[in-house]
């Protein structure tokens, strides 16, 4: 490709903006976009390289990977974790679902542009990237922002239906992540297996995904309906479609 064309796609614009700027730092033709049907628009450029958000609105961040390899396939993906976690221990991802790399959110700054060289070859210019311990003012916009996706449910004046659709975003937002860390599972269930069997699998992180939806969601919105297991359902039923066309 003659140009080093990357697409952004993040729902949170703070971290959009984030990665536009380390990005176009870097020397890369870079477009920011909010939402999965928007870098389906974007595809007529033939972009180098793709960095999606795993938890993308509109159009699954899966889907978008499905359709870019159909339309550009040799446009290199990186998604992106949903969940900010600097401390905690993640496993590399089982499946990448298509997508050629994937990087969390805590070490965008660091390791974001070794990454695009890896893939598209060295960046126009060179920059100097921090530490991997190191929070650097970027880093600390990435964490707040990551941490208002993750706001408290009900905590602010809302209507009932607006209240429940958060609650349905957080639960998509953390499904989204347990999805991208355990892909062998959600493919071996989808071989030959039904959803309690994803459910055993899944156990330990569903667990811990339950334990923060818990924390953010009010009890009686939780009472409604199992937010998590539609939200692991609908990523399944996203799979399913793509793979049967």
């Amino acid at each position: 490709m003659a140009e080093s064309i990357v697409i952004v796609a993040h729902e949170s614009e703070t971290i959009r903006e984030a990665i536009r700027r380390l990005c176009t730092d870097a020397g890369y033709a870079v477009r920011a976009v909010g939402d999965g049907r928007a870098v389906l628009q974007s595809l007529d450029g033939r972009p180098a390289a793709l960095v999606l958000d795993v938890a993308l609105p509109v159009v699954h961040a899966y889907e978008v990977v499905e359709e870019v390899r159909r339309i550009t396939p040799d446009t290199r993906i990186v998604l992106v974790a949903s969940i900010y976690n600097r401390t905690g221990y993640k496993r590399r991802p089982t499946s990448l679902y298509g997508a050629d790399d994937y990087v969390e959110q805590h070490h965008i700054p660091d390791a974001l542009l070794v990454k695009l060289e890896r893939l598209i070859g060295p960046a126009p210019r060179v920059v100097e990237l921090p530490p991997a311990h190191l929070e650097t003012p970027e880093g600390k916009q990435i964490r707040d922002a990551a941490e208002r996706r993750l706001q408290s449910v009900g905590q602010r004046k809302e209507t009932p239906e607006q209240t429940v659709t958060r609650a349905e975003r957080l639960a998509r937002l953390i499904v989204a992540d347990i999805a991208l860390y355990n892909g062998d599972a959600l493919d071996a269930v989808e071989h030959h297996g039904h959803a309690d069997e994803l459910e055993a699998r899944l156990r330990l992180d569903l667990e811990e995904g339950r334990l923060l939806f818990d924390l953010r969601v009010p009890v009686d919105v939780r009472k409604k309906r199992d937010f998590i297991a539609e939200a692991l359902e609908e990523i399944r039923h996203k799979r399913r479609t793509e793979k049967a066309g």
